[in-house]
């Protein structure tokens, strides 16, 4: 499935399904804009979510994805160097810059200008990260030639992950950045 980035108002897409096929109680909706200088994620569901018990909006927190969360993925266009951020529900957020699959780039501290929002109510929720542009170019991705992958993992404990990448063989695994496809920009 192509992401899309918007570079007016956002484009709201859906994920419906999680890793195996099986559809989802209530689609994960999301969208990718630019506004400024930065790439604006948001992400929302109609259903109860399960927030990681240290998660405190706006502050960034390890291990987020061991509760729900949504996610994205964004690598360069060869699919080398990409980052992957997590949002928690709530706003709580964790990012890392990578060189290879699951091969965190050294020295690279954690993106700064991050800004995040999260709202959860029983009946649902809805998460916003704002991160700048030169998060990305700093390590050779260029937001208009990229590869992008939307995600969440949904349930917890009982996790469904849900993505946008092509290759759902075998075990669920985000970090195929081979299998982003390229993010189209309207």
């Amino acid at each position: 499935m192509q992401s899309i980035i918007s570079t007016s108002a956002p484009v709201m897409q859906q994920l419906t399904h999680e890793w195996y096929g099986n559809p989802v109680a209530a689609p994960v909706e999301f969208s990718f804009c630019i506004e400024g200088d930065c790439l604006v994620f948001r992400a929302a569901q109609s259903a109860p979510v399960t927030i990681h018990p240290e998660a405190q909006p706006g502050v960034f927190t390890e291990a987020l994805w061991k509760y729900d969360t949504a996610e994205f993925f964004v690598a360069d266009a060869e699919g080398r160097n990409y980052m992957e951020f997590n949002i928690c529900p709530n706003g709580a957020w964790w990012a890392c810059l990578f060189s290879g699959p699951r091969q965190p780039l050294a020295g690279v501290a954690a993106p700064a200008g991050v800004e995040t929002t999260g709202t959860v109510t029983p009946g649902g929720w809805a998460c916003s990260a704002r991160v700048p542009l030169s998060c990305f170019e700093r390590v050779g991705i260029g937001i208009r030639n990229c590869r992008l992958a939307a995600t969440c993992i949904l349930n917890s404990p009982d996790y469904q992950f849900c993505t946008t990448s092509d290759d759902l063989s075998g075990e669920p695994d985000f970090h195929r950045p081979w299998s982003w496809a390229a993010a189209r920009i309207q």
